[in-house]
C-alpha cells in the first residue's frame, strides 16, 4: 500500500505546472517566489514531493516581475565538496548564499532574492580540497561564454607549500620553476604550459589557461611538489578581490571574464 502512495508522488512543480497549464520553469518560478500552498503551508521547493490527496494553492493574483538571471561568486573553502549535477541543490543554495553571508551590496547590486538561488549552474568546479573563486550562474549567455573561451580562460592559483618546503635550496626552487614551465601532456591532450613564479619561500603563483580538473595536481606533482593548500585567485579578468573565505558576491554588469 504504501509503495503504491510513493509511486503516485509528484514533484511539486509538476504538479503545479498540470494545474495551471504552465511550463515547468513558470511553475518553478511560482513556488521559489512563495506563492504556493500544499495544505495551507507555505512551500517554496519545487522538488518537494506531494501525494495526489493533497491540496496544492497557488497565489496568481498578481503576474511575477521578470526572471533576472544573475551570476554569483563564492570563495569556496578548502574542503567542502560541490554536489554533482547540473544545478546545485536548494539546501546549500541556501547554506552558501544566505543574505549574512554576501559581501559587496551597493547600488548596482541587485537586492537577493530566493529565486536567485534557483537553477545556479557551477561552472568550472573547484575540487574537495581546493578552495578560491567559484562560479554559479543562471545564465545560459555565461555558461556559454564561458564554455566557448574555457580553453583560452587564465586560471591563477597560489599554492602554498608545507613547512619542509622551506628547507629548500635555490636550485631547487629554479628546478620546480623550469618544470612548470614544460609543455604539459595530460590525459592525452597538448596543454600550455603554466606561468610560475615564487612569491615567497612557502608561496608559489601559476597561471595556467585553460585548467583542467586535476590537471594543477598533476603539473605540481610533476615539478616535484607536494602541495598544501591551493587556492585559485582569478578566472579571467575576474578574481577574488578581497572576498573572504566563505563569502559570495553578485557578479556586476561591467564585469567580463
Amino acid at each position: 500500500m504504501g509503495d503504491a502512495a510513493d509511486a503516485s508522488d509528484v514533484r511539486l512543480s509538476k504538479r503545479v505546472a498540470a494545474q495551471l497549464g504552465c511550463s515547468r520553469s513558470e511553475a518553478e518560478r511560482l513556488i521559489v517566489a512563495g506563492r504556493v500552498r500544499v495544505d495551507g503551508a507555505l512551500v517554496d521547493v519545487p522538488e518537494t514531493r506531494v501525494r495526489p490527496a493533497q491540496t496544492v494553492g497557488v497565489d496568481t493574483g498578481t503576474a511575477l516581475p521578470p526572471a533576472q538571471q544573475v551570476t554569483l561568486l563564492w570563495h569556496k573553502p578548502a574542503g567542502v565538496p560541490i554536489p554533482e549535477g547540473l544545478h546545485l541543490p536548494v539546501p546549500e543554495a541556501l547554506a552558501w548564499f544566505s543574505p549574512e553571508r554576501q559581501s559587496g551590496a551597493g547600488r548596482s547590486v541587485p537586492t537577493p532574492q530566493r529565486e536567485h538561488l534557483h537553477r545556479l549552474h557551477p561552472l568550472l568546479p573547484l575540487a574537495a580540497g581546493e578552495s578560491g573563486l567559484m562560479v554559479f550562474t543562471q545564465s545560459l549567455g555565461v555558461t556559454r561564454k564561458l564554455g566557448e573561451v574555457s580553453g583560452d580562460l587564465e586560471h591563477e592559483w597560489l599554492v602554498d607549500l608545507p613547512d619542509a618546503a622551506l628547507s629548500a635550496d635555490a636550485a631547487w626552487r629554479d628546478a620546480v620553476l623550469r618544470s612548470l614551465a614544460q609543455p604539459v601532456s595530460f590525459n592525452g591532450r597538448s596543454l600550455t604550459p603554466a606561468r610560475a613564479s615564487w612569491q615567497s619561500e612557502r608561496r608559489l603563483r601559476l597561471a595556467i589557461k585553460g585548467c583542467l580538473p586535476g590537471q594543477l595536481a598533476f603539473v605540481l606533482q610533476r615539478a616535484g611538489i607536494e602541495a598544501g593548500v591551493r587556492r585559485r585567485q582569478r578566472l579571467g579578468r575576474v578574481a577574488l578581490s578581497g572576498l573572504d573565505e566563505g563569502r559570495w558576491r553578485y557578479l556586476l554588469p561591467t564585469e567580463r571574464f
